[in-house]
């Protein structure tokens, strides 16, 4: 036992009589004088064991691998989709099941000793420890190149909330990348990386995968770790893999699922690290698939996108696959639910300045700190969807209490039981991923108001997911003959079933997926109009 610091300053200040009256109004505590005096002397006492918190340790984890060049952000000419906020380089291990291939992580995510932005004008920080699914593939031999562009705070579905400027779509950068995973997307089908870690929380990594011609899955709620992000909400956040092929996806999600004691996320049991990669040949043959009639309602779809759809199925039918309709009711409300949820939840995260109460995870202290920092003295410089959050987040709490939010609560309970009911007789649905192609980014500034319309066209089908906690592969499904833009088809399994939407991804990629010599542009990138 050393010698004890005996701190001479730096204890948490007491709060006087006064201001326990004031922290009791807002608490709706109506506390007479005496009670004000009496409760400063007991919380007087409460903070002494507040104080000694600062004299404990906490175990922190010890870094695996330290060959790290923190780089800096790119110059255009070596970034023409905009796909990266920063290049950097972290060297894993000499061998693995991913070794030589390189990775970028969004920038969102954890990579020690490189700055996270957030894409955000507000502040930036630097962490000291990696993301669990950053440990985890530099040990499977992969290394980190860069960390990818994406949506300010992850918070809508086009990338032009980025304070960065907008990942461009490397079929055709006129178009959009995607939201908020865009930077990731089109890394990926540009080849400027081999694998990209996606973020998706409605939809942000199946959204550019499908606008990119590329692979993502959402996994099982809770088998990929989620420590080391910039949480939205626990229940929620999903971390995916993104590639260019089914099997390359499936190698990638082999390696980063798995419990975790670091992840914040909170799960039934402790889940195992999938072996998708096994069954990639098994196919579909015997297998039912439902074709969920709520994700092709009339008018939802682009007729492109339907077709694609469509010969996606056909592929699906062709290797032995019985492919019926069914109908799950809820699906269509699935947004409003999730927008409700998402006021109340990402209000109260932002309240527990990022970090979220009641999970038993690794606390970043310092992401918690920046965060803090960030809310109360740059908030003016949070992204529209954010606003929204907090603005409408706050007015439900004080205005109607908590009862929305219970009632979404339990809305997302029912809508998560119709897919399993629909999921007892058939072994997987599909969906179009998105209804639509890549949009055309906007030229100019937009307000907010426009962006806020603009980001939210895409999760129709996306955003149910991420509710009910259902894997969910997005998998290219065709080409649009009217822009030559990429479609694409989502395959949902039962819970902890993520390896069976793979068998049926690979027969959709052999017979109408893109090849993985489809990732040069289409036409060359234009300069951005100011």
């Amino acid at each position: 036992m050393g010698t004890p610091r005996g701190r001479i300053r730096g204890f948490v200040r007491r709060p006087t009589p006064e201001q326990v009256t004031a922290l009791g109004a807002t608490e709706h505590l109506a506390l007479t004088p005496r009670e004000a005096q009496q409760y400063a002397e007991v919380l007087d006492q409460v903070l002494a064991g507040v104080d000694r918190i600062d004299e404990l340790a906490a175990p922190v984890a010890p870094l695996a691998f330290t060959d790290r060049d923190p780089g800096g952000p790119p110059a255009d000419a070596d970034d023409p989709f905009h796909a990266f906020v920063r290049r950097c380089h972290v060297k894993g291990a000499p061998e693995g099941p991913l070794a030589g291939l390189t990775v970028g992580v969004k920038d969102n995510l954890a990579v020690a000793g490189v700055p996270i932005t957030n894409a955000s004008r507000t502040l930036s920080y630097t962490p000291t420890t990696d993301a669990v699914v950053v440990e985890r593939l530099l040990a499977a031999g992969a290394a980190i190149t860069g960390k990818t562009n994406l949506d300010d705070f992850s918070t809508s579905g086009t990338g032009e909330s980025s304070w960065y400027g907008p990942a461009r779509n490397a079929v055709d950068p006129a178009r959009s990348a995607g939201g908020s995973s865009g930077g990731s997307g089109s890394a990926v089908r540009s080849g400027a990386v081999d694998l990209a870690i996606g973020v998706d929380e409605g939809g942000s990594a199946r959204i550019p995968a499908s606008f990119n011609g590329v692979v993502s899955i959402k996994p099982t709620q809770g088998l990929v770790p989620s420590h080391g992000l910039t949480y939205m909400d626990h229940t929620i956040d999903a971390v995916c893999p993104i590639a260019r092929t089914v099997e390359l996806t499936a190698r990638m999600l082999d390696v980063m699922s798995g419990h975790s004691d670091r992840d914040p996320q909170w799960v039934r049991g402790r889940p195992e690290p999938t072996s998708s990669a096994d069954v990639l040949a098994a196919g579909v043959d015997g297998m039912r698939v439902g074709v969920v009639a709520e994700g092709l309602a009339p008018g939802l779809c682009e007729p492109g996108v339907e077709a694609g759809f469509e010969e996606a199925c056909g592929a699906l039918r062709a290797a032995g696959a019985d492919v019926v309709p069914v109908s799950v009711p809820l699906w269509t409300d699935a947004w409003a639910i999730e927008t409700t949820l998402l006021l109340h939840l990402a209000w109260l995260n932002a309240q527990t300045d990022g970090a979220g109460y009641s999970h038993l995870g690794e606390v970043d202290v310092e992401r918690t700190h920046a965060f803090g920092l960030v809310r109360r003295l740059e908030a003016d410089g949070f992204p529209p969807f954010f606003k929204v959050w907090l603005l409408g987040g706050r007015y439900l709490h004080d205005s109607y209490f908590s009862t929305y939010f219970a009632k979404a609560a339990n809305l997302r309970r029912a809508l998560t039981a119709q897919i399993d009911v629909a999921l007892t007789d058939l072994d997987l649905l599909v969906t179009p991923t998105t209804p639509q192609v890549a949009p055309v980014l906007l030229d100019r500034p937009a307000e907010d108001p426009e962006l806020l319309v603009r980001g939210t066209t895409m999760v129709a089908n996306t955003c149910v997911l991420n509710l009910s906690g259902h894997p969910a592969l997005a998998v290219p499904s065709g080409v649009d003959p009217g822009t030559g833009m990429p479609t694409s088809i989502q395959i949902v399994a039962p819970h902890w079933e993520d390896a069976r939407t793979f068998r049926a991804g690979a027969v959709v990629e052999a017979a109408v997926g893109m090849t993985p010599g489809d990732g040069a542009p289409a036409v060359a990138p234009q300069p951005v109009a100011q």
